[in-house]
């Protein structure tokens, strides 16, 4: 069940760095309005999801620091599990992305 969902714009240089501050913007979300509740964070990003989970390594030193945010936020809450979904699943996520990105816009030949 989605109970809330925040847009915003990712100011990132890669989809790894874009997908870990979703993730971020959403564990603050969390934070800010069901502290207590468990979580289950869905990504259709496996590499963010297996760093989060403990089983593998944060190599690229611009994740690095999105890592530990995320970890550091992780560990705010009661229980979180991550949970990788595969992306032709991600509809609703695809739909949102769009969204910020300016997709109506685009489309409606308002945009660049």
């Amino acid at each position: 069940m989605v109970l809330t969902w925040r847009c915003a714009r990712a100011q990132a240089a890669t989809c790894n760095e874009a997908e870990y501050q979703a993730v971020i913007c959403g564990l603050r979300l969390m934070l800010e309005r069901y502290p207590q509740a468990h979580v289950r964070c869905l990504s259709d990003s496996r590499v963010v999801v297996d760093q989060l989970s403990g089983r593998f390594p944060v190599r690229a030193e611009g994740l690095r620091p999105l890592h530990s945010i995320a970890a550091q936020l992780a560990t705010q809450l009661i229980r979180i599990e991550f949970i990788h979904i595969p992306r032709e699943l991600n509809r609703l996520a695809d739909a949102l992305a769009w969204e910020a990105l300016g997709g109506r816009q685009l489309i409606a030949g308002l945009g660049d």
